[in-house]
């Protein structure tokens, strides 16, 4: 499957650093787990941008293959931010495979690649910092149970 461009591509990535949030600014960040069923419907909405290191090639390609998620695998490292037009990222979580200080190795046998599994965890980045979210939510909340009180009133 070809992922379409849009422009509003989500970006993935096999992990998550402070310099992909940078280009957003002051905002609220939703995290989710998600399917491979649900990624697959969202990146032929929005298309997709992956960026991955080369010698993490084998890990995107287990990815494609146990996940039918048909991901575009890059020749070299795409570094990206996110930003207005950008805000969904999709870390794809390893599990099962040896690290060094926290971090994926660069090569590992395929008896060890057998071992790994994967999941998926969507970053959704809103414009509107959350403290101005929860004001809002309190006015909204507060003019309903007005709106309530006036409707269900009784006249004595």
């Amino acid at each position: 499957m070809n992922y379409p461009k849009t422009g509003s591509e989500v970006y993935v990535s096999l992990n998550l650093s402070n310099t992909m949030l940078t280009g957003i600014g002051k905002g609220t960040i939703t995290r989710e787990e998600v399917s491979a069923s649900y990624l697959k419907r969202l990146f032929a909405e929005h298309g997709v941008i992956v960026s991955a290191k080369p010698e993490q090639r084998r890990l995107l390609e287990l990815v494609n293959e146990r996940c039918e998620l048909e991901l575009e695998i890059p020749e070299q490292l795409k570094l990206f931010q996110l930003s207005e037009e950008h805000r969904r990222l999709v870390v794809i979580e390893v599990t099962g495979l040896r690290r060094k200080n926290g971090s994926l190795l660069p090569e590992y046998t395929e008896e060890e690649f057998n071992e790994a599994t994967f999941a998926f965890v969507k970053y959704y980045v809103q414009g509107t910092h959350y403290d101005t979210l929860v004001e809002e939510n309190k006015k909204l909340k507060f003019e309903l149970e007005q709106e309530l009180e006036w409707r269900n009133r009784t006249d004595n």
